[in-house]
């Protein structure tokens, strides 16, 4: 595609029905089908490491995210979870005084505390689920989830409070985060190579530390974070290494007995489709043959919890 034509493209909205003040995205026919279907390509990669598939629940506890310094490092992300009291005939003052009004919101003062929350990522219910655990094994986990963020500006495709992210994830001994991410750093580039997809690898950080915490000297010393980023403006995929912050704050061990180093690779499945549309158009069968079929499975490590 030439860049006058991604220009124009760029211009036009590709999706109907999106919210822009709430960041709500609504897909439909082929956009759903092409979102399924890649996310089918991107669990075929995640068997290149014999990763096994978890389906988790939607939320999470404040505590857990708490031990992930979460609110500390993306408050401004967070979507909090809670209901309405139905403590000391809270239901009840709820619905009378409501009774005859057209609701728009809900008073906080008939709301619980807020105890769950509505993760910005995938990874991180994958890191409690192993919460207090030695390994047996280096071990490979995939997830597909919904994933929340709030945002002072939305983009339909690109930036939305709510969005889909697949991840691959590798919990272990150093060395074998390290392959893992090279191996999907090596596997990716050469796909979209092939595809043809115009693509920049890039060094990027996320605030996993308080900026007040020497480890974030470290972070900035060795890159821990890289991102594929669609025509070197929007990042589709990012590598993830997390040296053993989280086997630290959730004690998870690897199979030696130490805490566990982790890494992820995250796939934003909105972004893929954007990236893909502009480039192919909504029919799956315009994509490139690389994009379409499984990569051979190249499983060369044991895993296990």
């Amino acid at each position: 595609m030439s860049s006058e034509t991604f220009a124009s493209l760029e211009s036009e909205n590709i999706y109907s029905c999106f919210n822009s003040d709430a960041g709500l995205l609504t897909l439909q026919g082929s956009q759903v089908e092409l979102r399924r279907r890649l996310d089918a390509l991107f669990c075929s990669w995640a068997e290149v490491v014999g990763a096994i598939e978890y389906s988790f629940p939607p939320v999470l506890s404040v505590y857990s995210l708490d031990l992930a310094d979460y609110f500390s490092s993306f408050p401004h992300l967070a979507t909090l979870t809670t209901q309405i009291d139905s403590n000391n005939e809270g239901m009840k003052r709820f619905v009378d005084s409501t009774r005859n009004e057209r609701l728009t919101e809900v008073d906080q003062n008939y709301l619980t505390p807020a105890r769950y929350v509505l993760p910005s990522a995938a990874c991180y219910a994958v890191y409690n689920h192993l919460s207090n655990k030695k390994l047996q094994n280096d071990l490979f986990i995939t997830v597909c989830s919904p994933c929340f963020r709030q945002e002072s500006i939305y983009k339909a495709g690109e930036r939305q409070w709510t969005f889909h992210m697949r991840e691959i994830v590798c919990i272990g001994r150093q060395e074998t985060v390290r392959n893992f991410l090279n191996t999907y750093r090596q596997l990716i580039t050469e796909i979209l190579d092939r595809a043809k997809l115009p693509f920049q690898l890039r060094e990027a950080t996320d605030p996993f530390f308080d900026k007040r915490d020497p480890a974030l000297i470290l972070q900035k010393l060795e890159p821990l974070k890289y991102e594929f980023l669609y025509r070197d403006r929007l990042a589709i995929t990012s590598l993830n290494f997390h040296r053993k912050f989280f086997g630290d704050r959730f004690n998870i061990q690897d199979c030696t007995g130490e805490p566990a180093y982790t890494g992820c690779v995250a796939f934003g499945l909105e972004r893929w489709l954007s990236a893909c549309i502009r480039e192919y158009g909504q029919n799956w069968e315009n994509l490139p043959a690389v994009l379409q079929k499984k990569e051979p499975e190249v499983r060369s490590q044991e895993s296990g919890e």
